[in-house]
């Protein structure tokens, strides 16, 4: 069961007394940064030590920050607790591969103001072989079952441990009446560079329902390969590093 507390202004969302108390370390900043892999003005991951044990911390920043997303969070409970709940619901109906926060610490008023999110440093390969993204096809068809999609479904959010492949990078949502996001999943998987490198046919191995939402996430994915959106796209990337909040 997710528990909450209080600390700094931040409500603490944790499951463990022990990873409360590591989340009050964090936010009275008793860790070392062992290694930034991210920190832009929209995402910071990173690396950290607490006590001797390696950690991941990440603050998506980008839902602080960029207006429209900013203005979401009044209604919504932000990534990071959106992610626990769901992954904490998937475990439940017996899908254990997502790898789930520790805890998630959140501080709002009217809007999401800063949030972070602590998990487990993951010591593990990357997905290489068709072997492999047979395995993470079966995991997918897992979840799809369930109504649950993961929304950025590529081979570079799946890491390889000693339990087998896991699932990170996902808010684990679900779609309860058609088939657009698990539908778009596949579309993305398809496009995934290592899945055309090895010559992997996504959709024999896997058929997703086509229905209307199928269709409507296939038009998407196209739409967003014309060259005039790429060119929309682009602008938007010069206008980020710009300082613009688009």
């Amino acid at each position: 069961m997710i528990r909450n507390s209080e600390c700094k202004e931040f409500e603490i969302y944790y499951k463990d007394e022990r990873f409360k108390l590591l989340a009050e370390k964090v936010l009275n900043k008793e860790y070392e940064v062992i290694e930034e892999y991210k920190n832009t003005e929209r995402n910071y991951v990173a690396k950290i030590e607490i006590d001797s044990r390696f950690y991941v911390l990440k603050s998506p920043k980008a839902e602080t920050v960029i207006p429209q997303r900013r203005l979401q969070t009044a209604f919504k409970k932000g990534e990071g607790l959106t992610s626990f709940i769901n992954i904490d619901a998937a475990q439940k109906l017996g899908i254990d591969f997502f790898i789930e926060p520790l805890a998630v610490m959140v501080k709002r008023g009217v809007f999401l103001k800063e949030s972070f999110i602590l998990m487990d440093y993951i010591d593990g390969k990357k997905i290489e072989t068709v072997e492999d993204i047979d395995v993470i096809m079966g995991m997918v068809q897992k979840i799809h079952e369930k109504g649950i999609y993961h929304g950025d479904l590529n081979t570079s959010n799946f890491i390889k441990t000693k339990e087998g492949i896991k699932i990170i990078d996902s808010q684990a949502k679900k779609e309860k009446f058609w088939h657009f996001k698990r539908g778009y999943d596949i579309l993305t998987m398809k496009n995934d560079l290592l899945t055309i490198s090895l010559g992997y046919e996504v959709e024999k191995k896997y058929r997703v329902k086509r229905d209307l939402g199928y269709v409507l996430g296939y038009f998407i994915k196209n739409f967003k390969k014309l060259s005039f959106v790429k060119k929309i796209r682009e602008f938007k990337i010069k206008l980020r590093n710009k300082g613009w909040k688009v």
